[in-house]
C-alpha cells in the first residue's frame, strides 16, 4: 500500500463573544455559546502549517522543530489516535505529525488542531464533521473557529458545533491592531477553572448566550461595525468576571489604552477586544490604520496590523509507492 503526506494550514483565532469555563477539561466542553474570528497579519500569512505523514520510514514528531510527546494531555495524538486504524487501513505505515507556527501572535493551538483536522478529513473524506470537531476539541476548544474561518459561532454545551456566519470578505474594509504588552500571558485554563466559581457566572452565561443571538442577527444584516461594538461590550463583561475571581488579565497599561480608545471614539470609529492574552486588539476602519497605529504606539512599541482570515485548507499532498 502507498505512503502518504498531507500538508494543511489554518489561521489562529480570537474571541468575539468570549468563552470562559469548561464543564469537562478533557473533552474541553463549554458551559455556554461563544463566537470568534480567524485572523492573519495584514502583510503576510499567520498560519499553523501541519503535515501528517503515513509511511514505513522512521520519522520524528515535531512542533516548531522540537520533539513532542504522544503522552501529553493535549497532544495531537489524542486526536490522531481516534482515526489511526481507519487511516492505516488506507495507507500502510506509522503516522507522524509535524507542525510549525508562522507569524502567530496568539491562538496557535486552535490553528494547529484545525490544520490537523483538515489533514484527517482529506484522508477520510466521509467522516462526520460534528464528530471531527468534537475530537479536535481534545487539542483546543476553539479549533472549530480556525477550521471554518471568517466569523463563526459555536453553539451547544454537550455536543458543541461551530459554523461560519460571515465570510472573511465582509471584513475587508476593517483592520485589527494587536497592541502587545510585555507581561507574561496567563494560561487559558486559569480563566476556565476560576470563572465558574463566581456567583456572577450565571449572569455571564446569560449575557454570552444573548450576545451570540444578537451577533447572528448582525451577521445576517452584514452590520460589521455593530459586531465589533458587541465584542467590545462582551470584553468588558468578560473581564469584569475575571477580576471578580482574581484572574486579572488586564494590566494598568492595557487599561490605559482601553480608556484611550473610549476617548478617541468621539472623533473616529474604533473598538477594542481583550481575550486571555497580553494584547489589546484595537479595531478600526482600514483607512484609519495609520492614525490608530500612532495612538497604539504611544502605549506599546509592539503593534501588528491584522485582518480577518479564511478557514483551514490543504496545500499539498503526495503519495508514494
Amino acid at each position: 500500500m502507498p505512503s502518504l503526506t498531507v500538508k494543511a494550514v489554518a489561521h489562529p483565532t480570537m474571541g468575539i463573544v468570549l468563552l470562559g469555563g469548561l464543564s469537562d477539561p478533557v473533552l474541553r466542553l463549554p458551559y455556554h455559546n461563544s463566537a470568534g474570528i480567524c485572523y492573519s497579519l495584514d502583510d503576510r500569512e499567520s498560519v499553523s502549517e501541519t503535515t501528517l505523514t503515513i509511511t514505513g520510514r522512521q520519522l520524528k514528531n515535531t512542533l516548531n522543530g522540537e520533539p513532542i510527546s504522544e503522552n501529553d494531555s493535549r497532544s495531537p495524538f489524542k486526536f490522531i489516535d481516534i482515526y489511526r486504524d481507519e487511516m492505516q487501513r488506507k495507507f500502510k505505515g506509522n503516522i507522524y505529525f509535524n507542525s510549525e507556527n508562522r507569524n502567530i501572535i496568539s491562538g496557535s493551538s486552535d490553528a494547529g488542531a484545525a490544520a490537523l483536522g483538515k489533514c484527517i478529513s482529506w484522508i477520510l473524506p466521509g467522516i462526520d464533521q460534528k464528530e471531527l470537531e468534537m475530537n479536535m476539541r481534545k487539542v483546543s476548544e476553539s479549533a472549530g473557529r480556525s477550521y471554518h474561518g471568517g466569523l463563526t459561532v459555536t453553539e451547544g454545551t454537550q455536543k458543541p458545533f461551530t459554523r461560519k456566519i460571515l465570510d472573511e470578505s465582509s471584513f475587508e474594509n476593517y483592520r485589527i491592531l494587536s497592541v502587545v504588552f510585555p507581561h507574561k500571558r496567563k494560561p487559558s485554563d486559569d480563566i476556565h477553572f476560576n470563572q465558574p466559581r463566581s456567583d456572577y457566572y450565571k449572569k455571564r452565561i446569560m449575557n454570552a448566550t444573548k450576545n451570540v443571538e444578537t451577533l447572528k442577527e448582525l451577521a445576517r444584516k452584514n452590520e460589521v461595525k455593530k459586531i465589533f461594538e458587541l465584542a467590545m461590550a462582551d470584553t468588558d463583561d468578560y473581564h469584569y468576571l475575571n477580576d471578580l475571581v482574581n484572574v486579572n488579565i488586564i494590566t494598568d497599561e492595557m487599561r490605559a489604552l482601553m480608556e484611550r480608545v473610549r476617548e478617541i471614539r468621539k472623533r473616529m470609529w474604533a473598538t477594542y477586544i481583550v481575550t486571555g492574552g497580553n494584547s489589546v486588539f484595537l479595531v478600526t476602519d482600514a483607512n484609519m490604520v495609520e492614525k490608530a497605529k500612532e495612538i497604539a504606539m504611544e502605549h506599546s512599541r509592539e503593534v501588528h496590523v491584522l485582518k480577518v482570515a479564511g478557514g483551514a485548507r490543504v496545500v499539498d499532498t503526495k503519495e508514494e509507492d
